[in-house]
């Protein structure tokens, strides 16, 4: 039964955390959480249905009591969430086929600072989102589920069954497997909250063992990394993040053609999104003749197609590593057009001003007249223009706002 968890660990590890967002839509730390001590809403607690009820439900409505013996739902989403997003079928599809056994899905949109986004969201899905939806954020759902339940990332379900919370969940946990087990009655309730345990505990090895091994490839350490690998793969040998993996580990071995090898023949991926973005910065930060001119070239051109993918909200900080590595395989026209478009994302940016921008602008008017400063020199020129501008801004507050 484990299997199943694990087979789906991909899109459940998919999960984007209220400070991410604030860091990718706002740059700044205005969304931070206010610090707990620790969960108040736990599976057995229960639970109160006037915060679910006091949000504002932009289609169908929530529960007003709970129904012995059904199962309900909560799953929290926002539209800047991409895995909440890719979640919505799925959640859609069991709620047309359990609707009538007793399942009970309700979207909660949370953490959204646009109403009108989830308005047209929900409008634009029409029966491809039919169940009951609504607007959270700011209302007492927030504080009284979310918040008391030590939620910091989202998609994000509550289950409830007897007005009792069971489990909480990403949804693409929720198998009709498990849907049907707890539907059935108390036992299958029972066993579907102790599979999902014993999932969760299963994935505690295994996140322990990708930090071991990401650890050791920063210590360029391949024995330890081998030795977890090995590990890792015995427990969990569908671990989507085994893949890129073991190519950290030909690249901590210097294996260099068998790392280019099997990273030109890896398919797309979110885990090889991610291992393309920590190395094409560790490869544009290192000195020079470090990776040998294959394994940068194989690193850059992916790169590049990524992150043209993620657009401008990826940082300008991508732009210049991308500058850095097309100089470095020889292409110094791709390279300029790069450093350019980190001066655009720069200036385009959460708190961008003349002053921040000026750290890309010098970057690019070197690069233009022959001379890739190094990354080491942008950062500090980021941080140089940051406290000239901090000190600015400081400058022009009214003298009670100091």
């Amino acid at each position: 039964m484990i299997t199943h968890f694990l087979s789906s660990i991909a899109l459940s590890r998919s999960r984007v955390s209220l400070a991410a967002c604030a860091a990718l839509v706002l740059g700044s730390s205005a969304w931070a959480q206010e610090p707990i001590s620790g969960p108040t809403l736990v599976p057995g607690s229960e639970v109160d249905l006037s915060a679910v009820l006091a949000a504002e439900w932009l289609q169908g409505a929530g529960p007003i009591s709970f129904e012995p013996d059904h199962i309900y739902v909560f799953e929290c989403w926002a539209t800047w969430c991409p895995p909440c997003v890719a979640l919505i079928p799925h959640m859609n599809e069991l709620h047309e086929k359990y609707y009538a056994k007793g399942l009970r899905v309700h979207g909660m949109n949370v953490w959204e600072e646009d109403r009108d986004a989830a308005v047209n969201y929900v409008k634009a899905m029409g029966a491809g989102m039919s169940y009951p939806v609504a607007f959270a954020h700011g209302s007492a759902f927030e504080s009284e589920w979310l918040k008391a339940a030590g939620v910091e990332a989202i998609p994000h379900a509550f289950v409830v069954r007897n007005g009792k919370l069971l489990l909480a969940t990403e949804g693409a946990r929720l198998s009709e497997e498990l849907i049907v087990a707890m539907l059935s009655g108390d036992e299958g309730a029972e066993r579907a909250a102790a599979q999902i345990k014993a999932a969760y505990e299963v994935r505690e090895t295994t996140d322990r063992l990708v930090q071991q091994i990401q650890a050791a490839g920063r210590k360029k350490d391949p024995e330890t990394m081998a030795a977890s690998l090995k590990e890792l793969e015995a427990i969990d040998p569908a671990h989507p993040e085994l893949p890129t993996l073991k190519l950290r580990l030909l690249m901590a071995a210097k294996q260099w053609d068998a790392a280019v090898s099997t990273l030109n023949a890896m398919p797309s991926t979110y885990a090889k999104g991610a291992f393309l973005m920590s190395s094409a910065r560790t490869i544009a930060q290192a000195s020079s003749g470090e990776y040998p001119l294959a394994v940068v070239k194989a690193v850059t051109l992916p790169y590049a197609e990524h992150i043209e993918e993620k657009g401008d909200a990826i940082g300008p900080n991508h732009f210049a590593y991308l500058s850095i590595l097309h100089w470095m395989i020889g292409d110094k026209e791709t390279a300029l057009r790069y450093t350019d478009k980190g001066v655009e994302v720069a200036m385009s940016f959460s708190r961008a001003s003349e002053i921040r921008t000026n750290a890309f602008k010098r970057f690019a008017k070197s690069a233009r007249e022959g001379v890739m400063p190094k990354f080491s020199e942008l950062m500090a020129w980021q941080v140089a223009a940051r406290k000239k501008a901090e000190a600015q801004e400081k400058a022009t507050l009214p003298e009670g706002g100091r």
